[in-house]
């Protein structure tokens, strides 16, 4: 039997994975609204015979050529940092059927978007937009995106025409994002060519603001330190030590979300994240400082996570300069989202850079991890 978003979050309370919170069970109810909803319209339409909400399971949710009620919106859910959007909405996703809904980060979904629209110019079709759509509303019609935060104009170009095509073909939209609706794309480029999608956006959704409360990852890196040091002698013992505490702190700082793996796509390259959990990544130096990424590659990855669990941060010289420059440009873009960075090294922030070639600048990059750390109340050991 499919329970409701409100039954999956009276059950976290009652299993204190979750404190009550009246923001988030405001937001809880919004959601359950749109569950009952998308029940009523399937059991009103059901043929004879199928009753109850057991008996609807196995056509409940069914992608319909069009909308199924022109009154049934999608919610958008907005908020500050820490006021848990991202679980409300997947416990939403959790509730309806999985062959009938799609999670996605929202950038994620616009690089599959730009990718379908060119492919289908490539195929040689009439409206390649509308192409994408059919293809992308395919593998189910209630899509949750996380995050939605529009910053680059290609996207900010098509959109419009996108969401049209896929409203036309019966999408449900569940959404999270830090920005009420008339805030996206704040000052971007070309932004009047934005705003009917705005418009669109409120024609097609509820919107619901989660009222301002305790910022519960924000009160768990009160907690922690931000940088952890494991000297380059330690012992297996201490090693194993610490990435279980880290094991654990990512556990913490994800809700308890199970761990899966990721591909981005960068600048037409993918890149891999073994352990990504909702807006939380878990990844280690290696991967993301000694591999061919620029500036902007960093920025992609800070739009698409809130903060990084990085371990085996190494003692940078000149003999590692590449990977240092790379370390500089990732705090960089860390630091201009507003995201955060937990991590281990074999030495404190002071004298984690040795070298010559970028000691000037890497004194911003000091100065950025304690300032990111401060922003965000956590206590640094360095």
């Amino acid at each position: 039997m499919l329970l409701s978003p409100d039954q999956h979050y009276q059950r976290q309370l009652d299993q204190k994975k979750l404190s009550a919170d009246a923001g988030q069970k405001e937001a809880v109810q919004q959601l359950t609204a749109l569950f009952d909803a998308l029940i009523q319209t399937q059991t009103r339409d059901a043929p004879a015979g199928i009753t109850g909400k057991s008996g609807l399971v196995g056509r409940l949710f069914g992608r319909r050529d069009t909308r199924p009620a022109a009154s049934l919106k999608g919610v958008y859910l907005y908020g500050g940092v820490g006021r848990g959007k991202t679980m409300l909405m997947d416990l939403f996703a959790c509730s309806v059927p999985a062959k009938s809904c799609q999670r996605f980060h929202f950038h994620d979904f616009m690089v599959a978007a730009q990718d379908a629209i060119q492919q289908a110019r490539m195929d040689g079709a009439n409206d390649p937009i509308d192409t994408a759509a059919d293809q992308l509303i395919a593998p189910g019609h209630i899509i949750c995106f996380d995050e939605m935060e529009v910053r680059d104009i290609a996207d900010a170009m098509i959109i419009k025409r996108l969401f049209d095509g896929l409203w036309a073909r019966g999408m449900i939209l569940v959404a999270t994002s830090n920005r009420m609706p008339d805030e996206l794309y704040l000052n971007g480029l070309h932004r009047d060519r934005f705003l009917p999608f705005i418009d669109a956006l409120k024609q097609h959704m509820d919107i619901h603001h989660i009222g301002d409360g305790v910022d519960w990852r924000g009160r768990i890196l009160q907690t922690i330190s931000s940088w952890y040091v494991l000297a380059g002698d330690a012992s297996m013992s201490e090693k194993q030590a610490l990435n279980k505490d880290l094991d654990g702190l990512f556990l913490r700082l994800s809700d308890g979300q199970m761990p899966v793996s990721e591909n981005i796509m960068v600048a037409g390259r993918s890149v891999s994240f073994d352990r990504v959990a909702g807006d939380l990544a878990d990844v280690s130096f290696d991967s993301l400082c000694r591999t061919a990424l620029g500036a902007r590659d960093y920025l992609v990855i800070a739009d698409r996570f809130a903060g990084l669990v990085m371990r085996d941060i190494p003692i940078m010289g000149d003999a590692e300069q590449n990977e240092a420059r790379r370390f500089m440009w990732l705090v960089d873009a860390l630091y201009d989202r507003g995201r955060f960075i937990v991590a281990s090294a074999a030495a404190g922030q002071a004298h984690i850079y040795i070298g010559t070639q970028w000691a000037f600048e890497f004194e911003r990059t000091r100065s950025r991890l304690q300032e990111m750390a401060q922003l965000r109340g956590m206590r640094l050991h360095s």
